[in-house]
Order: structure tokens, then C-alpha cells, then sequence
């Protein structure tokens, strides 16, 4: 489907929405490239061909996504960490369920590793002792052998983390004795490393780096790098030693076009197109059937349950929703986000009075809501802004939510965790909140660095939290996050303690326990999904023009921000709701200055004598 919002987007008609995208209208472009030299045409991908979209809730036994792109003519794809978002088993899934309609693009994937002690990564070793995936691929385009392999970067690695018990080697090494056996053993003419890797820079004037970069540096037998996984609109290639490394953002949005000639055993690029997928394009008939089909699908498999459809106009809005990197704490959709969270939580608890939050992290939201012509917002489209995970007790895609109860002092240690991680994590740990605020001086010792939090929202208004009281505060995020809660005491060194309790106080033994149940009327406990937040949220929205469809409230138009730096020296704030931490380390400090003090005026009585 095109970029946001499906309401806009028209694939059997041109140049009347303004959408960007679309699997369809990326075939056209394709199929026309393609047509013109066939023989010259390679359809490569950089890893993360699924997730994001409702189309993924049907992979496991469809296969959808690999099926798109057989059709569409795609050659070969590096599996990137999306890929395992179901874990190994789900990954085999889907590429199984793919391969019982006709052939899939090569997969590759140069540099895994299984564990023989362990059965979870045995259907993904099949997969390649069958060469489905492969560490290499060899095409012969033109009278040229060409050859290929695929990377899942390190940064891929540390958040493919259901990828386990598989293991991955170092990129560039492999890379090294990829190229040196295509080239030496294989007689290839020409290397393509597909990386799910990426490349990244601070701002427009600065320097480009990033794991694709170094790698085109360390290995210059490589000619072409194909990079994925930072989602970088390159514009024009980066070239590194006459290597150009080139990435066509995300989303579908656009295709790129990377010309080469070979000569006299030398290859150079002679040109380079970023085609934007917009409505200019028509869209390939065959293509458009099998979206509807899959389409009818989902509603038949996924959303009866919610008594909703695909196409289903779930929220009007006359302004965006969105969350910008640089911008994080002003995000209106990060707001929105956590907030559906805790709406879901409390619409599926017990009813027991006691005051809940909820949290989400910038990572988990993948998309914007734009307003668009119509200013219409489709299940499809609420479904983008929180689609990743897989159950815990269901195969069905979605992180399902939990609730815990902890002491105020527990959430403050919560907060003080979450509030460095994106420092030492990464801004994919940023952090939202909903049904608190909390103030913070960053001249204070980390994790202990907030001295106030409040209770409340901006409809009802905040009260202050008594962070000494033992009365319980109810927690509610995705199964995920609830699991890193009870590693906090590990991850602080012991620091901060956070035991996620039962509302009656009581611990909870397993993490399973925290899992609110959809439907107490079917036997066993059936998942509360993340991404069904967000249609629960909306319905509770005023239809202030009467149409029908639920208004998004004005407020998420103003700035709120939740959690306010106070930097201050004033020991007020230094001391406010202090822990051990804080005094522990002004102990020390003291006790170093006291020391040099005292050598000083050694040092100085031994002179003056």
C-alpha cells in the first residue's frame, strides 16, 4: 500500500493522491526497468522485507511478502533483523509457507551461525543445508558471473535478539572470505555484499559513517555494497575507494537505480537514479489482486476477533502525528502511543482503583499518522505505529500487554533506567509515558536523578507522588518491556531494585503471570495486543462533526512534555527524594575531597619548614 494514509491512496488511478509507495506501483517501476535489459537487470534488497504493515500478520502461514516479490522479479535479499521478529521457528514459517506457492527470491546470509546443543535454530540450518538461504549466491547477467552475500551488521545483531540460539560472525571478516573465495575460487567477475547494516551521519555537513563504510574501507575487493537497515535515503552513492554504497530508504518509497559497466575486468558506475514511487506510476494488475487477496485474508484470519476490517476509518485527524529523531521529547505521537497502552491496560484489568501508567519506547513506533488529503486513518494506518512483536502464548503477531504493581520508590527506579538508556542504548530506548510526569536535574548522579514524579494526565490534571508511601502504582507496557523490568536490579548492579508485583502485593514468579486477558470468557488467557491500544484509544475519542468517525483531541496538537529537566546546583534540587545513590556518591566525593585537602596541607607544612 502507499506511504500513509490509505484513505489517500488510489492504485488504479495516477496523479490524484499524494502518497509514496505502494508494493504495486514499486512492481511497475520494476517491470519497466527490467524490460528494457533483462539480460543487464539485477533486483536486489537490503534486509527488513517484512514487518511494519498488517500484511505481516499473515506471513507465518502465507508467506506474503516473499510471494510480492517473486512476482515482482526480485533476484535475491539479505534476511535483516526484522526477519527474525517472529523468532527462528516463525522465520521458517513463513519462509516455508512462501515455498508451497512457487519459487522465492535467494536469501542470504554470510555470516550465521547455529548451535548444534540447541533445536531452535534447526528448521533455519535446514533452510540452508537446502540452500533456500545460502552464504553466497552466483548470477550470470550478460555473459558476466556475477557474485553475492549477505551481512546482518553488529547494531543488526544487538536488537535481533530473538534471532537466538543462532550466533553471528564478525561482518567484515566474513566479508574478507567471501570476497577472497568469489573472486579466487569462484572466479567471479563481479562482488555485491547485500548488508542489513547501514550508515548514518549527525547532521547535512557532516561526514558520513557507519558499519557500511568501514566495511568498504576494510574489504576493497567488494565493488558494490547494497545497505540497508537505517532506513538512509541516499540520494547519491557514498564512494569509498571507487566502491559506491548506495540505500533507497524505507518504506518502499523509492527505488534505486545503479547503473555499472564492466570493462577490460574493471567495473565503474556510470549512473545512479533515486526513483520516488509516487502516484505518477501506474500499478501492475496482478499485483493489486494479490494485495486484495491477502487483504481479505487478514480480515478473515486477524481482525474478525475485533469485529473490524483492513479498510475500516477508525480516526479523522486535520493535523500530524508524528516522532522525529532530534525531537524526541516533543513527539505528539509518542504521547499517543503511550497513552493507547495505558487505555488498553486499563480497559482489560481489574477494575481495583489503584492509579495506572503506561509506557512505550520511540523503537516500538514505526510509523507516523499523517493527516493527508482526507484526514481519514484506516486500521491499516493505526496498525503501522505499533506493529512489531509476537505473542507469548499465541503465534499471532503483536507484542501482548501485561500489568504489574510496584512502590513509587520501584517506579522512580523504573524512570531512572529509562530515562539513561537512550544515552547508553540508543534513541530506539527513548522513552514515553502516559498517566505521569517527572522532573529531573541531569547535574544529579545517574539513576538517581529524579526528585519529583506526579500522577495524572492533562484532561484531569497531575497530583504529587509520595515516593516514601508503599502504596502501589500499576504499570502497564508490553510483555518486552515488563521482562526488563525485573533485570533492572542486574542491569543497576544492584543499585535499584524493582520486584513487579500482583495488586495484592505479591511477587510476580513468571512474567507470563503479568499478561491481561482479551476474553475471560475463553478458556486460558487470550493476549491483549499492542497494536489493538491504539483501536481501543480512538474509539473513546468525541465525534465533534458528527460524521461518524471519531476527532482526534486538539491537545495532541500542543507540546507536553513529560519529563522535565530541571538543571540545577541548588542543593534543594540536588537532595530532593534522594536514594543511596545520590548520598552514596556525595559521601565519596566528600570523603576524596576531605583526602586531598588534607594531603594539600601536608604538602604545605613540609615546604613552610
Amino acid at each position: 500500500l502507499g506511504f500513509a494514509p490509505n484513505a489517500d491512496y488510489t492504485p488504479l488511478s495516477t496523479n490524484d493522491d499524494a502518497t509514496i509507495g505502494g508494493f504495486s506501483r514499486v512492481a511497475h517501476v520494476i517491470r519497466t526497468r527490467r524490460a528494457k535489459a533483462p539480460e543487464r537487470t539485477l533486483v536486489l534488497d537490503g534486509g527488513d522485507w517484512m514487518m511494519g504493515t498488517l500484511f505481516q500478520s499473515i506471513s507465518t502461514f502465507e508467506g506474503a511478502e516473499l510471494r510480492l516479490m517473486q512476482t515482482i522479479g526480485y533476484d535475491a535479499a539479505v534476511i535483516g533483523n526484522h526477519e527474525f521478529d517472529f523468532h527462528c521457528d516463525g522465520l521458517a514459517d513463513i519462509i516455508e509457507s512462501a515455498m508451497k506457492h512457487g519459487d522465492i527470491p535467494q536469501l542470504l546470509l554470510s555470516n550465521a551461525n547455529f548451535d548444534a546443543q540447541k533445536k531452535g535454530d534447526d528448521r533455519i540450518k535446514s533452510l540452508f543445508d537446502q540452500k533456500i538461504i545460502d552464504r553466497y549466491s552466483i548470477i550470470t547477467k550478460n555473459g558476466l558471473r556475477i557474485g553475492m552475500f549477505g551481512l546482518l551488521g553488529k547494531d543488526a545483531v544487538s536488537v535481533a535478539s530473538y534471532s537466538k540460539p543462532m550466533t553471528f560472525d564478525d561482518p567484515i571478516q566474513t566479508a574478507k572470505k567471501m570476497t577472497a573465495f568469489l573472486k579466487s575460487e569462484k572466479k567471479v567477475d563481479v562482488v555485491i555484499c547485500l548488508t542489513h547494516s547501514g550508515i548514518r551521519r549527525v547532521g547535512k555537513e557532516e561526514p558520513w559513517h557507519g558499519e557500511d563504510i568501514d566495511l568498504a574501507k576494510a574489504v576493497p575487493d567488494i565493488d558494490i555494497v547494497i545497505s540497508g537497515h537505517s532506513h538512509t535515503t541516499l540520494h547519491q552513492p557514498i564512494m569509498i575507494n571507487g566502491t559506491p554504497i548506495v540505500q533507497a530508504g524505507s518504506k518502499g518509497q523509492f527505488v534505486g537505480v545503479l547503473e555499472m559497466q564492466f570493462n577490460d575486468k574493471e567495473i565503474q558506475m556510470t549512473d545512479y537514479q533515486l526513483v520516488k514511487v509516487d502516484d505518477s506510476f501506474e500499478t501492475e494488475a496482478d499485483i493489486n489482486a494479490m494485495i486484495d487477496t491477502f487483504k481479505q485474508t487478514i480480515d478473515e484470519k486477524i481482525l474478525n476477533k475485533y469485529a473490524i476490517s483492513f479498510t475500516d476509518t477508525l480516526l479523522e485527524m486535520d493535523f500530524d502525528l508524528t516522532i522525529e529523531e532530534g525531537q524526541l521529547n516533543e513527539s505528539n505521537l509518542g504521547r499517543f502511543a503511550a497513552d493507547a497502552v495505558r487505555y488498553g491496560v486499563q480497559k482489560y484489568s481489574d477494575k481495583n482503583g489503584i492509579p495506572t501508567v503506561g509506557f512505550t519506547t520511540a523503537g516500538l513506533i514505526r510509523d507516523n499518522l499523517l493527516a493527508g488529503k482526507k484526514g481519514f486513518q484506516q486500521v491499516s494506518d493505526l496498525f503501522r505505529v505499533m506493529p512489531l512483536g509476537r505473542g507469548t502464548l499465541d503465534d499471532t503477531p503483536g507484542y501482548p500487554l501485561t500489568k504489574a504493581y510496584v512502590t513509587p520508590a520501584e517506579l522512580k527506579s523504573i524512570l531512572e533506567i529509562l530515562l539513561i538508556a537512550p544515552s547508553v542504548k540508543g534513541n530506539s530506548r527513548f522513552p514515553y509515558f502516559s498517566g505521569l510526569r517527572f522532573r529531573y536535574n541531569p547535574n544529579r548522579i545517574p539513576l538517581d536523578q529524579i526528585f519529583e514524579i506526579e500522577l495524572g494526565d492533562p484532561q484531569n490534571g497531575y497530583h504529587l507522588l509520595d515516593l516514601s508511601s508503599n502504596d502501589l502504582v500499576g504499570v502497564g507496557a508490553n510483555f518486552y518491556i515488563l521482562e526488563s523490568f525485573g533485570l533492572i536490579n542486574e542491569l543497576s548492579k544492584g543499585l535499584l531494585t524493582v520486584v513487579p508485583k500482583h495488586a495484592d502485593g505479591s511477587p510476580i514468579q513468571k512474567p507470563i503471570d503479568a499478561l491481561l486477558d482479551f476474553s475471560k470468557k475463553e478458556k486460558g488467557v487470550q493476549e491483549v495486543k499492542e497494536w489493538s491500544s491504539l483501536f481501543e484509544l480512538t474509539k473513546s475519542f468525541l465525534d465533534s462533526n458528527g460524521n461518524g468517525v471519531p476527532d482526534i483531541p486538539n491537545f495532541y496538537k500542543k507540546t507536553e512534555i513529560r519529563q522535565i529537566a530541571v538543571p540545577s546546583w541548588n542543593p534543594k534540587y540536588m537532595y530532593m527524594n534522594a536514594t543511596k545513590v545520590m548520598w552514596g556518591a556525595s559521601g565519596i566525593g566528600l570523603f576524596v575531597l576531605g583526602l586531598v585537602a588534607w594531603v594539600v596541607r601536608k604538602i604545605k607544612r613540609r615546604f613552610s619548614s
